[in-house]
């Protein structure tokens, strides 16, 4: 059987942009899509608390769910069918609390797709579903902003000296073959003199020849992936500067950011540690945050 990808949405535009993400992703791997709304469990009605993961297929939802979840489900259908015409749509209904309910998914979902935030307020913050996720996430997460359709076939890979790389390194290339895509690997180390770069151009054009163990850490890293994925035009790229500032310049010219997740260790319980949360609150690409382990 084949597990689906998963989207959730709350009605928003930026889970609904999500939603059009996962379904374009669903019709690239040829695997179904089921779309998820968290209905808050203090909400719901007592006779549907108990009930399991209700799935539905041909676009009617139970009486018993409120308006919202109803709206929010039919919207997120009619965009992922605009999307990707031909997937296989699926639509579910959870009572709960919707960052425990989507991290528990990530455990067997190949891959589950979110807006950066939702419909809790205004301002640019990062979600608290979409913090939950990326602090928490078992398996691969997207985060995507409005606007994230266009087609520039170029995938970036961040890429740091910790297992992690590993992993993003398999899903970065896996991604790569799969749209036919050009895919860079990009190593940022130390830190530039402030106000010198402007650009993304600029950083790689700023590269270090004398830093020779960073060039060969990152073929080291990227050499197994070349051999498995031959297809994949491959750059590698060592750039002098921080993380968090290049990467989020780099997804101005990228269809995906992908990276490995990383936590806090300072914090008592697990945190997202500044470069990531500041990447994926800049970016202007779809960010993907693969847990080290990943077996794709």
């Amino acid at each position: 059987m084949i597990t689906p990808i998963v989207a959730g949405t709350d009605g928003s535009e930026e889970s609904l942009a999500a939603v059009e993400w996962a379904a374009r992703e669903a019709g690239r791997r040829r695997v179904p899509l089921c779309i998820v709304h968290v209905v808050d469990h203090q909400r719901g009605p007592e006779t549907a608390r108990a009930q399991p993961m209700r799935h539905h297929r041909a676009g009617r939802f139970h009486h018993d769910l409120p308006h919202q979840a109803r709206s929010a489900l039919a919207r997120a259908r009619h965009r992922a069918a605009e999307a990707a015409p031909g997937v296989d749509l699926r639509a579910a209904a959870v009572f709960g609390r919707a960052d425990q309910v989507l991290t528990a998914l990530t455990v067997r979902a190949p891959l589950v797709a979110v807006g950066r935030r939702g419909t809790g307020g205004p301002g640019p913050r990062l979600g608290s579903v979409a913090l939950s996720l990326a602090c928490h996430a078992s398996g691969p997460v997207v985060f995507a902003p409005v606007g994230a359709g266009r087609v520039l076939e170029e995938i970036v890979v961040g890429i740091d000296d910790c297992d992690h790389a590993t992993a993003a390194l398999e899903f970065g290339f896996g991604e790569a073959d799969v749209r036919g895509a050009r895919l860079t690997a990009l190593h940022v180390w130390t830190h530039p003199h402030p106000g010198q770069l402007d650009g993304y151009h600029d950083w790689i054009l700023s590269i270090d020849p004398v830093n020779e163990g960073a060039a060969t850490l990152l073929s080291e890293q990227v050499a197994p992936w070349r051999d498995k994925y031959p297809g994949v035009i491959v750059t590698e790229s060592t750039v002098h500067g921080h993380p968090g500032r290049v990467l989020g310049l780099a997804s101005r010219g990228a269809d995906l950011i992908v990276v490995g997740g990383r936590r806090s260790e300072l914090a008592p319980a697990p945190d997202l540690d500044p470069v990531s949360y500041a990447m994926l609150h800049h970016t202007q690409c779809p960010v993907a945050l693969i847990p080290g382990g990943l077996s794709r």
